[in-house]
């Protein structure tokens, strides 16, 4: 009979036992299931309880690969901030034999805003920095409920004077179903503006200004629907009645700022947008891809015998190199499909979105494109503190995160407005570095240095995310 007391052969038996054992007990634990078996919430004090659990990727019942836990958590976090409805999110769990018991804490926010309003008309803020016309300010009130009765409802109530007359009330409600998946809204808006830009020259707006008398009144009246099938899928249909008029002496100015020298323009809009996002944060995302499509039609031939048809695409992609560098892609295009020449019905670049360094730059056309890339350094990962002094808990914790950003835009503007405009049918391109800092209820400063391809530099501060919005 043959002895394993020699060492050689004790080591080769002990490795044909324990290795074949090990990867079984590995396997065996990567893909042993838990079952959910309680959701514990605390700290939301007036959300609804199924207004949270809509945003877990879990449910209770639900059986998962424990491997997969940490994933299914962390995401889950991050649809609940993204929410903003909390300042704070974590989420806890314990495991008794294959039960799974979930713990989320959570830290409301504020969310009745009465404030008065004291804002510039400009485009951007930049826009104002340049011009410092204080005689272009508007104030007001403005009432903003967020989470109204704690059902993630919004309903605002804005009146504005000064510079311009805005009146609004804007009410949504993104669960009117049991299943949660259908929301309805409504909004309405009344404006009325002593000066309206009628043309663009030397790359930018040219505006009619009158004293006693409005240049331009708007009525608005939008009803919209919404469908959120999945957490990272939402599609909105949009049919909205619009009433424009305008002085003549616009019309002298611009005899197509309508079509067909309108000076008053009554039409139906119908508009259908759909969004898929799985990002890690819609404010400042590091991680995750978004792809957005719009596409409407203004005019039927109902009340006017023209129109505008546009669609839009957004793609946005976010990865992280490695713990603290990360890139940013994302680009824009549009396209503007008029039935007759139309100035109003034609907005490109530097209205809503701008290449960075560019901001001063404006023009009108039937198709563009924007494109911005970043690379982010993370200086200082998050950070929590509490302010001593305040003593309500969704304002005295607070956070912020800081990082370094070198970035480059491309755009191009294709147009029949070219009166004198440098950046009309020309390849666009700027580049610079900023910083960014991102602190809570979704602040964002930038503040950049940056250098366009016309050779002009200058230092830009900004409110919101170095990405392109909606």
């Amino acid at each position: 009979m043959q002895s394993f007391n020699c060492p050689k052969k004790r080591l080769i038996l002990f490795l044909l036992v324990f290795i074949p054992f090990s990867i079984h007990s590995q396997v065996h634990t990567e893909h042993k299931n838990v079952i959910i078996n309680s959701i514990s919430l605390k700290g939301n004090k007036l959300t609804k309880n199924d207004i949270i659990l809509r945003e877990l990727v879990f449910k209770l019942g639900d059986e998962i690969v424990q491997s997969e836990l940490t994933e299914k958590i962390s995401r889950s976090k991050e649809n609940l901030l993204n929410t903003s409805l909390f300042n704070f999110v974590t989420i806890d769990y314990s495991i008794d034999s294959n039960k799974l018991n979930v713990y989320i804490e959570m830290q409301e926010r504020w969310y009745v805003w009465p404030y008065p309003v004291l804002e510039h008309a400009d485009r951007n803020f930049s826009s104002f920095l340049k011009n410092q016309e204080w005689s272009r300010i508007d104030y007001g009130l403005f009432l903003l409920i967020n989470n109204f009765r704690g059902r993630k409802e919004v309903l605002k109530l804005k009146t504005i004077f000064g510079y311009n007359n805005e009146f609004n009330v804007y009410y949504y409600n993104p669960y009117i179903d049991k299943s949660q998946r259908i929301g309805a809204g409504i909004d309405v808006r009344y404006i009325r503006n002593h000066e309206v830009p009628y043309t663009i020259y030397n790359d930018e707006l040219k505006y009619l200004k009158l004293t006693d008398q409005y240049a331009r009144e708007k009525l608005q009246i939008s009803n919209f629907y919404t469908f959120r099938p999945q957490l990272n899928t939402y599609h909105l249909i949009n049919i909205k009645y619009s009433s424009i008029s305008i002085e003549d002496s616009v019309l002298l100015l611009n005899g197509n700022y309508f079509f067909d020298k309108n000076s008053e323009i009554d039409f139906f809009t119908l508009g259908y947008i759909y969004n898929y996002d799985n990002r890690d944060s819609k404010i400042y995302p590091l991680k995750g891809f978004r792809f957005h499509f719009t596409i409407h039609r203004n005019g039927f031939g109902i009340l006017t015998s023209s129109g505008n048809f546009k669609i839009k695409t957004i793609i946005e992609e976010n990865y992280p190199i490695s713990k603290r560098l990360f890139i940013n892609t994302s680009a824009e295009g549009q396209v503007n499909l008029n039935d007759k020449s139309s100035f109003y019905f034609s907005e490109a670049i530097g209205y809503d979105n701008y290449l960075r360094g560019m901001e001063y730059y404006v023009s009108n056309g039937n198709i563009f494109y924007i494109s911005k890339t970043n690379l982010k350094f993370e200086i200082i990962p998050q950070k929590n503190f509490n302010v001593k002094f305040i003593r309500s808990d969704k304002f005295g914790k607070v956070h912020f995160a800081l990082y370094s950003n070198i970035f480059f835009d491309t755009g191009y503007v294709n147009s029949d407005y070219t009166l004198n405009n440098s950046i009309t049918n020309e390849f666009l391109y700027s580049g610079g570095i900023g910083i960014d800092l991102v602190t809570y209820y979704d602040k964002v400063l930038r503040i950049e240095y940056s250098l366009n391809k016309f050779g002009e530099h200058g230092i830009f501060f900004h409110l919101g995310a170095p990405i392109i919005e909606d």
